[in-house]
């Protein structure tokens, strides 16, 4: 789900439980229009006495006019204590801003940015484990204190969780360092990549997450079967792109040039990207081009270090 296709159905979701509740609504006052003789008078009465209110009072007759409002305002009276009766009250709004339209002043309502950022977390949770990967549960216990060459792993890799959440704090769109995680399968890098992933939607960012295989496969059968770019479009235009687990998918030269064309343009566009990879950099220059690992030499590159936490995990069941 891209996030145009998030806000279109949050905003479809909202008028539909609008229209749903204004034709409730509408109902009720239809059949107790129809049943309620009373009701039906005081509405014909009301309406002839607004018409004359504002006759009267182009007309300087003070009054009349005091009178007119004063019955109008008994009439109001009558009929609310119909409604009371026959338990019909006003529609009551999910969001007293903007009404359920979904828009404030011509623009998109709060409400509707927070179901549409609900949506896209839910459907990046719905594929991937979203909510098991968050800074929160990242447990550096994992990582020895010290290993074979004296050297600390949990020191290095806390000063690397946090860079990823200052990353998250101070993200800007146009500003930000695109980064390349690099190191063996389980030290780390999906989790944090996720972390960051799930804050920035979070915070309304728009931010694309796949792995390699998923994303490129998408956008090559977008581009030779269904003669479109959506998916590329989307991905070069992104707040923040991340790329997971890039060398795990099937390489070929269109995958090859597409690469290189999503890389270079958001670089020169000034757009950060993230990318994890179990691959060194002389297996990506061979693996792709020269050219894309030249480009990635200029990324913040981190290389994560430890043993597979799974098999830890694992190992404790």
């Amino acid at each position: 789900m891209t996030r145009e296709q998030s806000y279109n159905i949050a905003l479809e979701k909202q008028r539909e439980v609008l229209r749903y509740k204004k034709a409730t609504f509408d109902a009720a006052m239809q059949n107790l229009q129809k049943t309620n003789p009373d009701f039906a008078k005081i509405n014909s009465r009301l309406s002839f006495l607004g018409a004359q209110i504002a006759t009267v009072a182009i007309s300087g007759d003070t009054a009349t006019l005091e009178k007119l409002q004063k019955e109008m305002t008994e009439l109001s009276s009558a009929r609310e204590a119909i409604l009371k009766m026959a338990s019909i009250g006003d529609i009551v709004y999910d969001c007293n801003v903007c009404q359920d339209t979904g828009y404030v002043g011509g623009k998109i309502c709060d409400c509707i940015h927070t179901a549409a950022k609900e949506l896209l977390i839910n459907d990046l949770s719905a594929n991937i484990p979203l909510d098991s990967c968050r800074f929160e549960n990242f447990d550096l216990n994992y990582y020895p204190q010290k290993s074979a060459d004296n050297t600390s792993p949990r020191k290095y890799m806390t000063s690397i969780f946090k860079m990823c959440r200052e990353y998250v704090i101070n993200f800007d769109p146009s500003k930000s360092e695109s980064m390349l995680f690099r190191g063996n399968t389980g030290v780390g890098k999906t989790h944090l990549t996720l972390a960051i992933t799930y804050e920035l939607l979070n915070c309304g960012f728009n931010v694309i997450y796949g792995p390699a295989y998923n994303l490129f496969a998408d956008m090559e059968t977008e581009h030779f079967k269904e003669h479109t770019n959506n998916k590329y479009n989307a991905a070069i235009n992104c707040d923040l792109l991340v790329i997971d687990d890039l060398g795990g998918e099937f390489v070929s030269p269109y995958i090859q040039s597409l690469l290189y064309n999503i890389i270079n343009t958001r670089d020169l566009s000034g757009k950060p990207t993230i990318i994890n990879t179990n691959l060194t950099m002389a297996e990506i220059g061979t693996r792709y081009t020269p050219r894309v690992a030249s480009r990635l030499f200029n990324y913040n590159i981190e290389e994560f270090v430890g043993s597979d936490i799974r098999l830890l995990k694992a190992s404790e069941k």
